[in-house]
């Protein structure tokens, strides 16, 4: 009995074998099929340069800002940028899939938003194996793997959250500033130690860091709840995604707190934009997307021509309110 439990069990390991590897060699055929297309377009094109931009989300007005800001500086430079990456949270095909299909693509350049993981190392990895260009967008998370970044100022966004902290909630008060789930890398922690330093002359201000387990859907709502209604000295909350701006908006619209607690969001969208129209979010620092995608493959292209770019490329950000909302809509 004992002799035929151990066959079945090897049994069953051979056929998630099996299923495994049939699995891994449709994924790679269809990266291919997808890259050979694209090589074979790109063999009957008027451009010189092929760029492709892994964008954090397709679907996010941001990133499809930053591609437009691209694209004109691609056409204006002959290249053709492509824009590819995740359609969705729930999507399957990640950046690192999306970097695999740049290199099979054989492109010039990667655009990318880059996660530190294990996987997006070995992506990078391989794009520098095949001598492909990597440049970060957005997230300077993995510095030694890429040749640049484009993007905020760290150290200036925390200074200018600092500010509108300060302003939120006077000359004392509590602010609550939630981090990604990945909480911990440089950029974030620079960011914080600039809005303490802004806020060192305002001592009886606190700002308290909180990091969600399960940043997306109901599980982060439960948090931000539970939070607000266990401490009700919370003045004002800063979220540092559009998805964490919307969450904390609704829920303090349930909670009928929008008039205690003030919103300092990084990033907008258009219904964001609206809640700072009807004054639930106190105000948003924004990026300039389309000069961020252009800057990005102008660095590229420079890059590729001259062998040489700038580490650091600063993208401009500015700060909208319910005062200046219709001058800059």
């Amino acid at each position: 009995m004992h002799t035929r439990k151990s066959t079945l069990t090897l049994a069953a390991l051979l056929a998630l074998t099996v299923l495994l590897l049939a699995v891994s060699a449709i994924l790679l055929v269809r990266i291919g099929t997808r890259a050979a297309d694209v090589t074979k377009k790109r063999e009957h094109s008027e451009f010189d340069w092929h760029i492709m931009m892994v964008a954090k989300r397709m679907d996010s007005p941001f990133w499809i800002s930053v591609y437009e800001g691209g694209r004109t500086e691609g056409l204006r430079r002959k290249a053709v940028i492509e824009l590819v990456g995740p359609s969705s949270d729930a999507d399957r095909q990640t950046a690192p899939f999306w970097i695999d299909y740049a290199v099979a693509a054989r492109v010039d350049g990667i655009l990318a938003y880059l996660s530190d993981d294990e996987v997006t190392r070995s992506s990078l990895a391989l794009a520098a194996r095949r001598g492909i260009p990597v440049i970060a967008l957005e997230s300077d998370t993995i510095p030694e793997a890429r040749q640049s970044f484009v993007g905020v100022n760290s150290f200036e966004l925390g200074r200018v959250l600092g500010g509108l902290i300060r302003e939120a909630v006077g000359v004392s008060g509590d602010a609550l500033v939630f981090l990604d789930e990945a909480a911990g890398y440089g950029p974030e922690n620079i960011m914080l130690s600039a809005i303490r330093d802004t806020l060192r002359a305002s001592p009886l201000i606190r700002v308290t860091p909180m990091v969600v387990e399960s940043p997306s859907g109901a599980g982060f709502e439960s948090a931000i709840r539970q939070r607000l209604l266990e401490d009700r000295t919370t003045d004002a909350v800063v979220c540092l995604n559009v998805e964490d701006t919307m969450r904390v908006a609704q829920a303090l619209i349930d909670l009928n707190r929008t008039d205690q607690v003030s919103i300092i969001a990084f990033r907008d969208s258009p219904e964001i934009l609206e809640y700072v129209r009807k004054g639930i979010v106190r105000s948003v620092v924004v990026i300039d997307a389309e000069q961020m995608g252009g800057k990005a493959v102008e660095a590229m292209l420079e890059l590729l021509e001259t062998k040489h770019a700038n580490d650091y490329v600063i993208t401009d950000m500015h700060v909208i309110t319910r005062e200046n909302l219709e001058a800059v809509k």
